[in-house]
């Protein structure tokens, strides 16, 4: 606890002093009966309570918020002893809005009581953010003497990315030895109906298809195609960022991973996640519920962080990008060492799939409205069409998404066929 004096202290000792020096020079001992209320003040002025005179209780309605969701403040104070005025500051970071949101609390108390406030904020953007410890200011009841101090624990409060509702998703061409959804070529114990064979020795009972038999006067059995599982490793571009948050390019590309990686585990597919940019972080691929949220917790600090240097794909383990998963790969296509790290792991036989987020929009939103940027639009339009065009020759396949439109839409080309992808080297 700090204690200072407050300018009213400075202020009051100033007049103070004129009163004196002003009834010695000029003999006037009126002067002096001014100032003997002044120097009473400055003398008897009382200094206000100390931070173990009262206690002060943050608590928040959420530690776990998703995008758009509301989060509820309570700042409760109770005084132990009679108190002057107690002034709270509550920050709170920029993805946080409110119409109604005041960030300075001030009240009085008198021994025994309490005073509490409620504030309702919106969190509009993905933030790992902490609330506390919380600057406190004492007055004393006459103004003149200020004790500054910093009270209250830490709440760390997680915003995570909306997950998009998608039902439609691009079909991986390779499966594993798993249960899951997808109906493979080989013949099991699946609910999928493959053929009608012939009855033979050791085939169960349960398998006659009895209409078949009936009606051809021998015993048929039908066979069932098994269904499998899938791995789908998201890789995701940190490398550049266009556009203001909380709609950037990265932003967009965040949340479209997380309702991809949530289908896809709601189908019991395995799910990974590679964070290409100024750190190469992986998460290897694993099924459930658990698996989503710790994709959604990797994601929270994603940041651009520039570097001229970044690590290839090469240092990824085996473990974390398996040969026979389905790679979605989610770019702005800023930075043209993504767009050679794609090239090189579809030219080593990965079956990849390249969502292109168009950052032309969220650029435009970004930037004040004017010709000149209406133009230069214009000519990033035609360079990203352009880029497009290449790495689809290089044999990529592409789908290019704006950011204001439906994700699902733009992955209606996909959802019926199977992404093609060579045997990995």
């Amino acid at each position: 606890m700090k204690s200072i004096q407050s300018p009213l202290f400075a202020s009051l000792s100033l007049l103070t002093a004129w009163a004196l020096v002003l009834g010695l020079v000029s003999g006037r001992p009126e002067l002096f009966f001014v100032s003997v209320p002044l120097v009473a003040a400055l003398l008897f002025a009382g200094k206000p309570i100390t931070a173990s005179h009262f206690r002060l209780t943050v608590s928040v309605s959420s530690a776990r918020l998703v995008e758009g969701d509301e989060l509820e403040i309570v700042a409760t104070v109770t005084a132990r002893k009679s108190m002057g005025v107690i002034e709270i500051i509550l920050p709170l970071p920029g993805t946080f809005t409110s119409a109604k949101y005041n960030r300075h609390l001030v009240t009085s108390l008198r021994p025994g009581e309490s005073s509490e406030w409620t504030i309702k904020v919106r969190s509009v953007g993905r933030n790992r953010c902490q609330l506390g410890p919380f600057p406190v200011r004492l007055s004393s009841y006459s103004g003149l003497y200020v004790e500054e101090a910093t009270v209250g624990s830490t709440i760390e409060i997680n915003t995570y990315a909306r997950i998009p509702r998608i039902r439609r998703l691009p079909r991986p061409g390779r499966t594993r030895s798993s249960f899951g959804n997808y109906v493979s070529e080989q013949f099991g114990g699946g609910l999928e109906p493959g053929e009608i064979r012939p009855f033979a020795s050791g085939d169960r009972v349960r398998q006659v298809n009895w209409p078949a038999s009936l009606r051809l006067g021998r015993l048929y059995v039908t066979q069932f195609l098994q269904e499998r599982n899938a791995d789908v490793v998201f890789l995701l571009d940190t490398l550049a960022e266009s556009g203001a948050r909380p709609n950037s390019s990265l932003d967009v590309s965040i949340r479209a991973v997380a309702g991809l990686a949530s289908a896809y585990i709601a189908r019991k597919d395995r799910v990974g996640l590679i964070e290409f940019g100024g750190f190469l972080r992986w998460l290897k691929p694993a099924a459930g519920r658990r698996q989503l949220e710790t994709l959604l917790e990797a994601m929270l600090p994603a940041t651009p962080i520039f570097t001229y240097t970044t690590r290839t794909l090469d240092y990824v383990p085996a473990a974390a990008l398996p040969r026979q998963a389905l790679v979605i790969a989610v770019s702005p296509l800023i930075d043209d060492r993504f767009a050679k790290a794609m090239i090189n792991l579809a030219g080593r036989g990965y079956a990849l799939l390249l969502i292109a987020v168009s950052p032309i929009e969220l650029t435009r939103r970004a930037l004040p409205a004017s010709h000149l940027t209406d133009v230069a639009c214009r000519l990033w339009t035609l360079e990203f069409r352009n880029r497009l065009q290449e790495l689809r020759g290089n044999g990529l396949n592409i789908v290019e998404w704006k950011a204001e439109e439906p994700l699902e839409t733009a992955l209606a080309s996909v959802d019926r066929r199977a992404v093609p992808g060579g045997h990995a080297a």
